[in-house]
């Protein structure tokens, strides 16, 4: 049976939390909704599951939400309130220090800096990924379920990479890149990959496939992408595999090896590891306690 601790969590009665210098998170496995709830502030937030006809209520309007697996969007200093979820949710918020950024944003010349929401009066609302963001809440979801340890360090380096997403998002900074060598990409050809790797999870994917996308050799694209997710290449797209079992082992009653096979996983006891350092738990007790 999976540890208390996660099977708390998966079965909904608890959330997990975990405080680093310069960033808090807080990964939640909650049931279907429908009441009020008001959340916090000044956050982003990833959901890794997908949702159609979410009731979020901001400044006095309803906004009706879908949301594809893995979307990200931004609290501002007004929480939302939750009215409505017609689904289990599968998230993970993540609340960098303000000092962070406003430290990032006076670099960038922008003075009193505030979270841009991602609802701004519109009444239908999709939210889509984001890729880099995804990469970090893939990490930092692990950090909350698994026995993956982040260092000090390494969580201030993942704050300090939120906050910089969060000016390119909401003004378009641009920081400046070391070296005589161009190593990040851009974020049209980060969109390309992401939309590419989730559209051909049960496809073989290479790394000389996914350097084609972006016209770079192989070498030089790996080092890139992990430049600019903070993910290897196959990291990420394991990642984003066993989520999609993960959705798999929740909706269906297809048996676990088969949903293995789907996704190019021949070896179960291979799968079952991969899928266990993702989530906390192997597929099975996943399956019984939901």
């Amino acid at each position: 049976m999976p540890s208390s601790r996660v099977a708390s969590v998966l079965t909904g009665s608890r959330r997990m939390s975990v405080d680093w210098p310069g960033l808090a998170v807080e990964y939640a496995w909650l049931p279907p909704f429908d009441g009020i709830a008001k959340t916090r502030p000044n956050r982003l937030e990833v959901v890794f599951s997908a949702h159609s006809g979410v009731a979020i209520e901001l400044g006095g309007r309803v906004h009706d939400i879908n949301v594809h697996p893995g979307a990200m969007y931004v609290v501002g200093e007004e929480g939302t309130t939750l009215l409505n979820v017609r689904e289990h949710s599968d998230t993970l918020e993540m609340y960098p220090d303000s000092a962070v950024l406003r430290e990032a944003a006076e670099w960038a010349g922008i003075r009193n800096f505030e979270l841009e929401p991602t609802l701004h009066g519109q009444k239908s609302v999709t939210f889509t990924r984001d890729t880099i963001v995804l990469s970090v809440a893939h990490v930092l979801r692990r950090a909350c379920m698994t026995n993956l340890t982040l260092s000090s360090i390494e969580a201030s380096s993942i704050a300090h990479l939120l906050a910089q997403r969060v000016l390119m998002i909401q003004y378009g900074v641009k920081y400046p890149r070391l070296g005589h060598a161009e190593t990040q990409l851009s974020d049209t050809l980060i969109r390309e990959l992401g939309d590419y790797i989730e559209e051909n999870l049960v496809e073989n994917i290479t790394l000389d496939d996914l350097a084609k996308v972006v016209h770079l050799s192989p070498f030089h694209f790996a080092r890139c992408f992990k430049t600019s997710t903070g993910l290897a290449p196959h990291q990420y797209v394991t990642a984003r595999r066993i989520e999609l079992a993960k959705r798999l082992v929740m909706t269906s009653a297809v048996p676990v090896q088969e949903i293995a096979w789907s996704i190019g996983y021949d070896n179960l006891s291979h799968f079952r590891r991969q899928f266990a350092a993702q989530i906390g738990v192997v597929p099975g007790e996943l399956r019984r306690v939901t």
